[in-house]
C-alpha cells in the first residue's frame, strides 16, 4: 500500500470510518530479465490492480444513536487515492466506469482524495462525485452492465477475425496442393 492511501486511510479513520484495501498486488517474474546463473530466479515485478479498475479503499461509517439521516448516503465510500497532479486523470477513470456507476445507485458514496505538499505538510483534497458527471451511455442497472460486457466481448472477438466477404473461406497455404490434403 502506498504512503498516500496510508495517509487517506488515517484521515478517514479519524473522521469515524472503518477502511480496508481493495486494491491487490500481482507478483510475476519479468519478462525481459534474466536468470539468475545460480540460483535460477527472476527479477520480480508488482502490479497494484484496483477493485473494478477504479477503487483503491472502502470505507464505512456506522450510524451513531443520534446521526443526520442526511449524511446516510455517506456511510459506504469507495475512494480513489492519488496525488494531486493525477487528480483529473483518476476523476476521468471513475466517470467512464460503469462499476462506479453502479455503486452510486446503489446508495454508497465515491471519493477522489488527492494529496499535495504545501509548506512541507501534506494536505488532503476531497471531491465527492455526483451521478450528473458520468459519461452517457452507461448502464444504469447490473442487468444492463452484464449484457453490455458480454456485447463488448462478442464485439472484443469479431474484431479479432479476419474480415471476409460472407461465404467465403481462408485461402489455403501455398505449400499445400488439394491432393495433399488428408480430408
Amino acid at each position: 500500500m502506498s504512503d498516500l492511501q496510508r495517509r487517506t486511510e488515517a484521515l478517514l479513520r479519524s473522521r469515524g470510518y472503518l477502511t480496508g484495501s481493495v486494491e491487490r498486488r500481482k507478483r510475476f517474474p519479468a519478462t525481459k530479465s534474466q536468470p539468475c546463473k545460480s540460483c535460477g530466479s527472476r527479477q520480480m515485478v508488482d502490479i497494484a490492480h484496483d477493485l473494478w479498475n477504479v477503487f483503491d479503499l472502502i470505507a464505512l461509517r456506522p450510524l451513531k444513536p443520534f446521526d443526520d439521516l442526511a449524511n446516510v448516503n455517506k456511510r459506504v465510500v469507495f475512494v480513489q487515492v492519488t496525488d494531486s497532479t493525477h487528480h483529473a486523470d483518476r476523476r476521468n477513470k471513475i466517470i467512464a466506469s460503469a462499476e462506479a456507476k453502479l455503486c452510486l445507485l446503489s446508495g454508497a458514496s465515491i471519493l477522489i482524495q488527492s494529496w499535495r505538499k504545501k509548506d512541507e505538510r501534506w494536505q488532503a483534497q476531497d471531491e465527492w462525485v455526483s451521478l450528473d458527471q458520468f459519461c452517457v451511455g452507461l448502464a444504469d442497472t447490473v442487468e444492463q452492465f452484464y449484457e453490455d460486457e458480454k456485447r463488448q466481448k462478442l464485439l472484443d472477438r469479431k474484431s479479432k477475425l479476419p474480415d471476409l466477404p460472407p461465404g467465403s473461406t481462408l485461402p489455403l497455404s501455398d505449400y499445400l496442393r488439394e491432393e495433399e490434403i488428408p480430408f
